[in-house]
């Protein structure tokens, strides 16, 4: 691992795809070796009843290509309330049991925009546009036509317009859930995880994410009064 003592980590207390949602935390390595990683408390705290959980910690790395997210899979198996650092001062820290393999991580797969129309992002089910709800590197949540009925786990195949270029690319169906209003006998919601998306798509995707929430910033901070 290329992590010391001193070094800011992020770690991953729970993650779910189903209910789309990321619990991240941010600690300081006290003490590591290859049977436990000794952080500080994190920002949440994490509980007592957190002990037993499987954890992730995450860290960056300089690559040639520039920074790169890692993350290594641990358990998490005690809070010790008077870890002693150097001098005289104890602290309560973190003892995770680390796993030997670590791979790359993306916490950016977890963040959702809420794309503006006309943005230059668009996605197709069936041939048919549909409304993109939420969108991240990971997946996206849409609405569509009950004409096309969705199940939970299905494979679908969709197509990602960015600006003038399309891509093909495969999902999972995680959740369908109803909408509320006057289109609720014609439409359903389907949240979707993005399979095996290439680098080169999650390269363009991510720059387009930027690009919008750029502009989405920029027009809120300039908005008439």
């Amino acid at each position: 691992m290329d992590i010391i003592p001193g070094s800011n980590v992020d770690i991953v207390l729970d993650f779910d795809w189903l209910k789309e949602k990321i619990d991240v935390r941010r600690a300081t390595v006290y003490d590591l070796n290859n049977e436990r990683i000794v952080v500080s408390q994190t920002v949440s705290p994490i509980a007592s009843y957190n002990i037993g959980e499987k954890v992730k910690v995450t860290y960056l790395t300089m690559e040639k290509g520039g920074w790169v997210r890692y993350g290594v899979d641990g358990k998490l198996t005690d809070i010790v309330t008077d870890y002693r650092l150097s001098g005289s001062g104890t602290v309560q820290a973190i003892v995770i049991v680390p796993e030997p393999r670590h791979e790359p991580f993306n916490l950016r797969l977890f963040y959702r925009l809420e794309p503006p129309l006309d943005c230059g992002l668009a996605l197709f089910f069936k041939e048919e546009k549909v409304n993109i709800l939420n969108i991240s590197l990971g997946g996206a949540k849409f609405t569509h036509s009950k004409d096309y009925s969705v199940i939970p786990k299905e494979r679908l195949r969709l197509t990602l317009q960015i600006d003038a270029q399309a891509y093909n690319i495969d999902a999972q169906s995680l959740r369908i859930s109803s909408i509320s209003g006057r289109m609720v006998k014609k439409l359903e919601a389907v949240s979707v995880q993005f399979l095996n998306l290439d680098r080169k798509i999650q390269d363009i995707l991510s720059s387009k994410i930027r690009e919008i929430e750029r502009k989405m910033r920029y027009k809120e901070a300039y908005a008439e009064d």
